[in-house]
């Protein structure tokens, strides 16, 4: 009898984790996802490559799913001591939220961002780093 109940017991809290790793997994799916990317250019600090990358990754605001799009250059904020965690080397941020995990996988398969982002932003790209994280 007590192998009886320690079966049940097992079986319940399989099913139970189960249910509940599918819950997560759904709602994190629902949640916004947050696309950071740093750039640096071929040609580093050159002012008139840094507006053209600005330029031409503004059309990617308006694909679908996008529910914010930012781009920008260094702040250059004036600090009162210096920070060894603040990097200013690179030329380009480029800052988005998507309104769930799909929306943004679906982004990643849109035609025009991959024309955009392999034609034409890549071409200008020594290196760079993405960033993505969910609320």
């Amino acid at each position: 009898m007590k192998r009886l109940y320690s079966a049940a017991l097992v079986i319940l809290l399989a099913v139970g984790g189960t249910s509940h790793a599918s819950d997560a997994q759904a709602e994190s799916d629902d949640r916004k996802i947050h696309h950071l990317v740093v750039v640096w250019l071929k040609q580093a600090g050159d002012e008139k490559l840094r507006q053209q990358y600005i330029e031409e990754s503004k059309r990617l605001a308006q694909l679908p799913g996008v529910l914010a799009y930012h781009v920008g250059t260094p702040a250059a904020i004036q600090r009162g001591h210096a920070n060894a965690a603040l990097d200013e080397s690179y030329d380009v941020a480029v800052s988005s939220v998507y309104e769930s995990r799909e929306a943004y996988e679906a982004f990643l398969k849109n035609p025009e961002y991959l024309r955009v982002a392999q034609q034409v932003l890549r071409p200008l790209v020594d290196k760079y780093k993405v960033y993505d994280f969910s609320e």
